[in-house]
C-alpha cells in the first residue's frame, strides 16, 4: 500500500523512485494495484490491452492528480493502457511510461561508469523507438548528483510530475521510455 509520505512526494515531484510505486504493483497480500500521476485528469480507467475491456476505474487519491485502484480478479501484471478524460474536455487512451522496464543495457552502464564507453551518445539523449508495438522515445541523461530527474515537454504539458525518471544505479544515469512522444516534440530534463 502506498503510504501518505510517498503519495505526497509523488504529488510534489520529489519521489526518488517513482517506478517503485507508479504503474502496476502487487501489495504484500498479492492484490494488484495501478497508480498513475495524471494532473488535469477528471477520470482514469485501466484497460486490458489484450481484450480492450476496462479492468477498473482509478480513484483520485490526491487532488494534485494521483490516481489509484486495486485491480479486481488480477494477480499478475498484464499489458494495459490508461483511458484518460481531461479537464479540458478531451480524452485518449495511452500506454503508461511506468509499464516499461529498464532499457539501457547493463554493459553500457558499466563501461560508461568506468569512463571507457566509446559511444555514450548511443544511449544518452532522446532515441525514438518502438517497444511492444508502442511508439515512443527513450530518454536518458547523466545527472550524477541529482536526487530526482523528470522529462518535461510538449507531450506532458511541461509538468515535471508526469514523467519522473528511474535512476540506473550509482553511475548517475537516469532513464524513461515515454510512449507517444515523437520526433519534433520539444523537451527538457
Amino acid at each position: 500500500m502506498l503510504d501518505e509520505a510517498q503519495a505526497l512526494a509523488l504529488t510534489q515531484a520529489r519521489h526518488g523512485d517513482p517506478f517503485a510505486v507508479l504503474g502496476l504493483h502487487a501489495d504484500a497480500t498479492g492484490k494488484l494495484w495501478c497508480r498513475s500521476m495524471l494532473p488535469g485528469a477528471t477520470s482514469v480507467a485501466i484497460i486490458d490491452a489484450a481484450t480492450n475491456k476496462k479492468a477498473a476505474d482509478l480513484a483520485l487519491r490526491h487532488e494534485a492528480g494521483l490516481w489509484e485502484a486495486a485491480v479486481p480478479r488480477r494477480k499478475q501484471r498484464f499489458d494495459y493502457r490508461l483511458h484518460v478524460q481531461w479537464a479540458a474536455g478531451s480524452e485518449g487512451t495511452y500506454a503508461d511510461a511506468y509499464a516499461f522496464g529498464p532499457l539501457i543495457a547493463d554493459d553500457d552502464l558499466h563501461f560508461f561508469g568506468e569512463g571507457t564507453h566509446l559511444r555514450p551518445y548511443t544511449f544518452l539523449g532522446a532515441h525514438p523507438m518502438q517497444i511492444h508495438a508502442v511508439d515512443g522515445v527513450r530518454f536518458a541523461v547523466w545527472a550524477p548528483n541529482a536526487e530526482r530527474v523528470s522529462v518535461i515537454g510538449d507531450f506532458n504539458a511541461w509538468d515535471g510530475r508526469r514523467h519522473a525518471m528511474r535512476s540506473r544505479g550509482g553511475g548517475g544515469v537516469w532513464e524513461i521510455f515515454i510512449p507517444h512522444a515523437a520526433i519534433g516534440d520539444r523537451y527538457k530534463f
